[in-house]
């Protein structure tokens, strides 16, 4: 009578402990599928950092090309040709009439176009003095002054470059009046004044040691 209620009490610690072998499978099956989630959740992460890069390769272009253009210093002011006093009273019209150097510096020049060729500019700086400023230079010099006075008293002459591109304006002999013509056509017969010559009176433009505009000056 014993002997059958053991095999039964095996059978029936077997049978449990089968049972648990198939939990267990399911329960390591179940972690593994989780952690194979979490994998493909960080190969997305690491995508998405790629496209972040492309995002700073278009940033940097566009910064550069702006600068390029710089706007001389010095240029023709067509409503009133005729230039102003740079320095203070008694100084005569322009940038003055005093050089230190070899070279023309850069500024506003009146002075006489005695050669032109070759893309250059032969030119003997002036002093151009109007009103109380031209009385007193003139008296100065034992000369009278009506309107403007001229002092030309230093014999050095300059040897500008004239800018492919610069702005030059002459005095039409017909209408007497300020026309600009392309630099290729200057010094021009048409015009009122001789020039090149000892009286071919010019305002010169000077930027970064370059004539970039000329005009000339209706003389009496």
């Amino acid at each position: 009578m014993k002997r059958p209620l053991i095999i039964a009490f095996l059978l029936a610690v077997i049978a449990t402990a089968c049972g648990d072998d198939s939990t267990a499978t399911t329960a390591t099956s179940l972690a593994t599928t989780t952690t194979a989630a979490a994998t493909t959740t960080a190969a997305a992460t690491t995508t998405a950092a790629a496209g972040t890069t492309a995002g700073t390769t278009t940033t940097a272009a566009p910064p550069t090309t702006g600068s390029a253009t710089t706007t001389p210093a010095y240029v023709i002011d067509q409503t009133a040709f005729f230039p102003g006093v740079f320095g203070g009273a008694g100084d005569p019209h322009g940038s003055g009439c005093i050089v230190g150097t070899d070279a023309l510096s850069d500024g506003v020049w009146f002075g006489f176009a005695t050669a032109v060729a070759s893309g250059t500019i032969t030119f003997d700086l002036a002093c151009f003095f109007t009103g109380d400023a031209a009385v007193a230079a003139a008296g100065a010099d034992g000369e009278e002054a009506f309107d403007f006075y001229i002092r030309n008293q230093n014999p050095k002459l300059y040897t500008v470059p004239i800018a492919p591109d610069a702005e030059v304006f002459f005095i039409d002999g017909m209408t007497i009046e300020l026309t600009e013509i392309p630099v290729s056509a200057w010094p021009s017969n048409e015009s009122y004044l001789r020039c090149p010559d000892q009286y071919c009176g010019v305002w010169l433009y000077v930027n970064d040691a370059v004539a970039t505009g000329v005009v000339e000056q209706y003389l009496p």
